[in-house]
């Protein structure tokens, strides 16, 4: 069971009962968003759906010792000679510590079993790090022996381990923005009734150029990351992550980045985790994050309701903001005013979003101390509000959080996290993309990938992309995701997929001894090879497209995502 479940299982059952015309002329008549959210939730209430929603999916799991030991016994299993499959065991002794109960033995057993596969891994600073944390965490005294040894072989072997990768410093191609310091100073904005806000630059642009690079307002991590990355800065720090000491869903690779969940996101998010995971997506839950981000912004809710009904923070953006004297405020003033497209929605789609709103709303505001931090009805009316609002936003503008593409690895693999950024929401898609976006954790790189002339506009890719889907596929997507006939060069041209794409004798292969040693990962080969594929692809564009440009525009991303560090560990190994 998710939430999309309990809304077509709710407007099947209207049917059937002959109610849905009059529900849906009730549900349109009301103007206010919170007021649709309230109707939809007696309705949710009056059918028992929240009822049993409650009685069917765990709020929570709760911490137990006898699970603890499950999670590793198995990862002692996969860690076995007969196995040796140290990712799968890592996973799963992560998973071990946070079933744990706080102060059992079980959680330092679980970290020592972490060094041991860190040791054969040869990763000995990771290894002696855990090996500190079992010990604080009272590692049993009948076992320290073979700790102590471990330890010993560690501080002898610890100078044969590399230093890890740092990552490439990027930095603008040309002057900051002097309004908007993170964006190159030749990008400007631009509005029209057919495409609404985008960004064209007032100068030439070659292949490489730096032009954005970002930090989000907020960002959250996919539930599949969960046992592998930090939830607050989202790296991938499995090696040594730390528990949330109440839920079993959430790990931290610092204390640091636990104190700063526990005083924002997570003390709303912790007591319903499980049930956040599993009824809920990405969509939601950035939408949720936001609006959460946005409540911790101010001490009281009745200065972010002031905030949010100044006319100067309605429909603002990126560029009408203050950078040179930006605080988080100011910072959310771009992702408050981002375009809803509500007076475009059918009342079908907004009756779904509204269950979505009401579910949230009901779980949240009943099972964690945020009803206490919004006060009186006018507090909760404008938190619906707020979370309709961003529940309609997020699909079209937050974006995933990739990592570099793995061959035979799940989507799950590449896209770890989602972030709310209000510079990339402003670019329009193409299925044919002018730029694209390389994450160093959550920071995102915006480059330059085909030529692009003073005037002309810059556009993103929204995952609809003509050399791996067809036409047909791409405008069934976008029109069903983003409400938009895509009207692109992609799709104007027809251009043809990788497999029927043609292979032009007037442009040379820039890529034959090449994939081997970026496919290896290989962070010296990409560093001196990179300018090769970005003046390769500058001095051909106009081929565009072609087997050897799509090719060379694959490696160009490959050795990017390299330089940047944004490779999974897995694939370094």
């Amino acid at each position: 069971m998710d939430v999309y479940d309990v809304s077509d299982d709710l407007v099947k059952k209207l049917n059937d009962w002959k109610l849905i015309g009059i529900i849906s002329g009730k549900f349109n008549e009301l103007k206010e968003n919170h007021r649709k959210v309230d109707f939809v939730m007696r309705a949710l209430i009056d059918f028992k759906y929240m009822e049993k929603i409650f009685l069917n999916v765990t709020l929570r799991e709760d911490k137990c010792n006898k699970r603890s030991v499950e999670f590793r016994m198995l990862g002692n299993e996969q860690f076995s000679l007969k196995n040796r499959k140290y990712f799968q065991a890592l996973e799963l002794y992560n998973k071990s510590i946070c079933y744990a109960e706080p102060n059992s033995e079980h959680l330092s057993i679980g970290y020592a079993n972490r060094s041991a596969v860190l040791f054969e891994w040869k990763r000995y600073r990771q290894c002696l790090a855990n090996i500190e944390l079992a010990r604080k965490a009272n590692y049993p005294a009948r076992l320290s022996h073979k700790l102590d040894k471990r330890e010993r072989d560690c501080q002898q072997l610890l100078d044969q381990q590399p230093p890890d990768v740092v990552p490439y410093e990027f930095k603008l191609s040309f002057n900051s923005h002097p309004q908007v310091p993170f964006i190159a100073d030749c990008l400007e904005l631009r509005e029209s009734a057919d495409e609404g806000r985008f960004v064209v630059t007032n100068r030439d642009l070659v292949v490489g150029d730096l032009v954005a690079v970002e930090q989000p307002f907020c960002s959250t991590l996919l539930a599949p990351m969960r046992y592998i990355r930090c939830a607050t800065c989202k790296r991938e720090n499995y090696l040594t992550l730390i528990p949330c000491d109440s839920c079993c869903s959430v790990m931290f690779c610092s204390e640091e980045c636990k104190q700063q969940a526990m005083s924002t996101y997570h003390r709303f998010e912790c007591p319903i985790i499980d049930f956040l995971h599993r009824m809920f997506n990405k969509i939601h839950g950035i939408a949720l994050r936001t609006t959460l981000a946005a409540l911790d912004l101010y001490p009281s809710i009745e200065e972010l309701m002031a905030f949010c009904e100044q006319q100067q923070n309605q429909h603002k953006c990126a560029f009408d903001l203050d950078y040179s004297q930006l605080s988080p405020q100011e910072h959310y003033r771009a992702i408050h005013g981002l375009v809803t497209n509500q007076h475009l929605r059918s009342v079908s789609d907004l009756f779904q979003r509204s269950v979505v709103c009401a579910v949230l709303k009901h779980f949240i505001i009943e099972y964690t101390p945020l009803k206490d931090h919004l006060g009186g009805e006018e507090g909760m009316n404008f938190f619906t509000d707020l979370l309709f609002r961003h529940l309609q936003t997020s699909p079209s503008n937050m974006h995933g959080i990739d990592l570099v593409e793995q061959v035979n690895e799940t989507k799950d693999d590449q896209t770890h996290s989602s972030g709310a950024y209000a510079f990339l929401s402003l670019l329009n898609h193409s299925c044919a993309p002018n730029t694209v976006r390389i994450y160093e954790g959550t920071k995102a790189y915006m480059f330059i990938l085909r030529p692009i002339k003073a005037g002309n506009k810059l556009y993103d890719n929204y995952g609809a992309h003509f050399a791996i889907s067809s036409k047909q596929q791409r405008l069934k997507t976008l029109s069903m995701q983003y409400r938009f006939d895509c009207k692109c060069e992609g799709c104007e041209l027809d251009y043809p997929t990788f497999g029927r794409m043609p292979h032009k004798a007037t442009v040379p292969s820039v890529t034959d001894d090449t994939e081997m040693a970026l496919g290896a990962y290989n962070y010296d080969f990409a560093v001196s090879n990179y300018r090769k594929y970005c003046d390769f692809l500058t001095q051909y564009g106009a081929a565009y497209p072609c087997e050897q440009i799509s090719s060379a525009e694959e490696c160009l991303k490959m050795a990017l995502h390299i330089m940047v560090d944004a490779v999974p560990l897995k694939a370094k190994m």
